[in-house]
């Protein structure tokens, strides 16, 4: 048996504190007093610290360590208040001569610290603290929190549990930080950290028994804290109880969907540049009058920065414009209406405004903007504002293309990420949870959507294609054709990749008779398929390090540019499959979308470049290089590379925006710098050019227009 007491500091026993050995869970008695079972595997005894008092001593004892089961509480006025707010960060990644140091997460505790201290109560981590799990990186994690002026919660990760290691399955984890799953309460809120990681190989499977007797005893609104985003399969058993919020990692990306009663929270890297291009950074959490709330924070290069596709700039307020006095208006000479202006995605414009430009425009979303673009349709431009901190907010909006007035907008049920697509009077948009809605572009009513699967598991990032009747759009698991005027499928394929890899940001092309996608983190990376039927003509089966992270661009000649994760650009023939040339450049992943023009192929890179090659030989021409980035956008990147935005073409120049806060025009042939304009906002936004007009987005959650100098009012 296991007994021991629960006692507070100065008082003697506590009533009625829960008391598990990670499969019963017990009360304790008027003294204090509990007793359990136990087992040969039994590892630690834990306590669930209840709500008006903190822990005196660690909240579990190890069974390995000691024999001593006693746990010391102090009382804590604080912890009994009915509003409070407190941190989640996650996906820490510490190493020894690694991405994150102990000096990195020092330096970003402080700042959580400095911004929200007279606020948070607690932060918790929802795991990948270290890197690979050695007792190394474990040494480092604990030296860098234990600098932490708030208490901290951790979970386990994939990458703490040692699973690849002979007979280690987490017990680097266990050994620094105790038991991988256990329950807290604060205030009228209950805490569950649960182990994702271990549930697939952990047998007997106690940790669920444990749940379901922890969450049967909760009596209070629940918060589940998890490392994995797991879908409606895994939460639908979990239905009985009143879980608010479930907040997670792993993904090193944003999302928040909502199941029923549940919000789920997907929370971004807290140390470097998350995989989807977001912003590193944490979530504040708030309940308050009985609702629970929250705000993802992104931090710049000096601290906590506004925007940054994340927590909208204070002056944003949807549809108010700030017009230019003397300043052409912008007008649009043609439609750009897709990412990369044609179904061939190629970014060339057939006239853009002559370098200077001058601001003509600003206009609020109300949202935020990080790789949304906008697109152009009969006058309007049409973007996808969001929210990445609640579930409202998330809109399709259309404005005015002259004079940047707000027309009119359309809820969504979830964040567009990337551009939605014009043609025929109606505008597509694709949430990240795989809603797919047709609106009318002159009043912005719903024709007709359509989901993508299961939603809860869903992460769409592409631009939807409208070519030739069909809407295509989808992730591997599920990609479609849906007919323009229906939205009903036309074909579905559900054999392209087992499941969704957020920050898969390739959109489709087409050429002719052939589509053209691509999947990043699939096996199968590259499918050219028949447009009419989704049949595959070919498909490319490659290592990681070569799955394609960016839009294919399809040359007239019919030869497809595709760059890599590893930022290797190759050109493959449409029809042959062969590789016609390939060109390694740097090391650093980059979702932005290469752009065509005559004999240049423009590519744009996760550390501030954009190399020109020629479409030939993949031969570089010439290589422009950004200033120091705002933040830390680029994968696995802490600080001072900078993004570069999907750039478009238009006669002699290149227009693009990039993470140091500038929107430029380059001279095509050259790559030299004929102008550029200060937006101190990072854009990673594709701009629309069309006549003597540039729209484009910046994080700060506006929409920008510009136009030629040339002529003045």
């Amino acid at each position: 048996m296991l007994q021991g007491y629960v006692r507070v500091q100065n008082a003697g026993g506590l009533l009625g504190v829960r008391v598990s050995n990670g499969r019963e869970v017990v009360t304790t008695d008027a003294e204090g007093r509990y007793v359990l079972p136990r087992k040969d595997e039994d590892r630690f005894v834990f306590v669930n610290v209840p709500a008006g008092y903190v822990l005196q001593s660690p909240f579990y004892c190890d069974l390995t360590q000691t024999n001593v089961l006693d746990f010391m509480l102090r009382p804590d006025a604080a912890s009994l208040d009915a509003d409070f707010s407190f941190v989640q960060i996650t996906d820490i990644h510490m190493a020894v001569n690694g991405r994150t140091g102990v000096a990195d997460l020092t330096a970003d505790l402080a700042q959580i610290y400095d911004d929200v201290g007279d606020t948070a109560r607690f932060i918790v981590a929802t795991g990948d603290l270290t890197n690979v799990g050695t007792q190394a990186e474990y040494a480092h994690y604990l030296e860098a929190v234990q600098t932490s002026q708030l208490p901290m919660w951790h979970g386990i990760g994939n990458h703490d549990d040692n699973a690849t290691m002979p007979n280690e399955n987490g017990d680097m984890y266990m050994a620094a930080l105790g038991p991988p799953y256990y329950a807290f309460d604060y205030g009228p809120l209950h805490f569950v950290m649960y182990d994702a990681v271990g549930q697939t190989w952990r047998k007997p499977d106690h940790q669920n028994t444990w749940l379901h007797a922890n969450l049967a005893a909760a009596g209070k609104p629940i918060i589940f804290l998890i490392h994995y985003p797991l879908g409606q399969a895994f939460y639908d058993p979990l239905k009985p109880y009143p879980i608010l919020a479930t907040l997670s990692g792993h993904w090193h990306s944003s999302r928040v969907f909502q199941d029923g009663n549940t919000v789920h929270y997907n929370t971004p890297t807290l140390c470097f540049g998350g995989i989807d291009e977001s912003p590193r950074g944490y979530r504040l959490c708030t309940y308050q009058n009985g609702a629970f709330s929250t705000v993802f924070r992104a931090l710049g290069a000096t601290g906590n920065f506004w925007g940054l596709g994340a927590m909208p700039h204070p002056d944003n307020l949807l549809g108010q414009v700030a017009q230019q006095p003397g300043v052409t208006l912008p007008q649009a000479a043609a439609d750009w209406p897709l990412l990369g202006g044609d179904v061939h995605r190629c970014g060339c414009a057939a006239l853009g405004p002559t370098p200077p430009l001058e601001l003509a425009w600003r206009v609020g979303t109300g949202g935020g903007l990080l790789t949304g673009s906008p697109v152009l349709g009969n006058g309007k431009i049409f973007v996808g504002a969001k929210r990445e901190d609640q579930v409202a907010g998330n809109v399709l909006l259309a404005f005015d293309a002259n004079q940047g007035t707000l027309l009119w907008q359309q809820e969504m049920t979830a964040a567009l990420k990337s551009a939605p697509s014009y043609h025929g009077g109606r505008v597509f948009g694709v949430t990240i949870t795989g809603e797919v809605i047709a609106v009318d572009a002159c009043d912005g009513t719903q024709v007709w959507s359509y989901q993508l699967g299961d939603p809860s598991l869903r992460w769409v990032y592409m631009s939807p294609l409208v070519f030739e009747g069909c809407v295509f759009v989808g992730m591997s698991p599920h990609f479609v054709a849906l007919d323009i005027d229906t939205g009903k499928p036309v074909w579905v394929r559900e054999d392209m990749g087992k499941q969704d890899w957020i920050g898969s940001y390739p959109s489709p092309a087409a050429f002719g008779k052939y589509l053209v996608v691509a999947f990043y983190g699939q096996p199968i990376n590259l499918w050219v398929m028949e447009r009419e039927t989704g049949k595959t003509v070919w498909n490319n089966a490659e290592d990681k390090t070569f799955r394609i992270n960016a839009t294919p661009v399809v040359g007239p000649d019919g030869s497809i540019y595709a760059v890599s994760g590893n930022t290797r650009v190759r050109a493959f023939d449409l029809e042959t499959q062969a590789v016609k040339w390939e060109t390694p450049l740097e090391n650093t992943r980059c979702a932005s979308t290469p752009a065509l023009s005559g004999e240049l192929l423009f590519v744009p890179t996760g550390d501030g470049r954009l190399y020109a090659l020629d479409h030939k030989t993949g031969k570089e021409r010439w290589v422009w290089t950004s200033q120091a980035g705002l933040a830390s956008f680029t994968p696995y990147v802490r600080g001072g590379k900078s993004v570069v935005g999907t750039p478009v073409v238009a006669g002699d120049w290149i227009y693009l925006g990039a993470a140091d806060g500038h929107v430029y025009v380059l001279e095509a042939k050259t790559g030299k710098t004929v102008w550029q304009y200060e937006l101190k906002m990072p854009t990673l936004s594709a701009p629309a050019v069309s006549g003597n007009g540039l729209w484009t987005c910046a994080c700060d959650g506006f929409v920008y227009a510009f136009s030629s100098a040339l002529q003045k009012k």
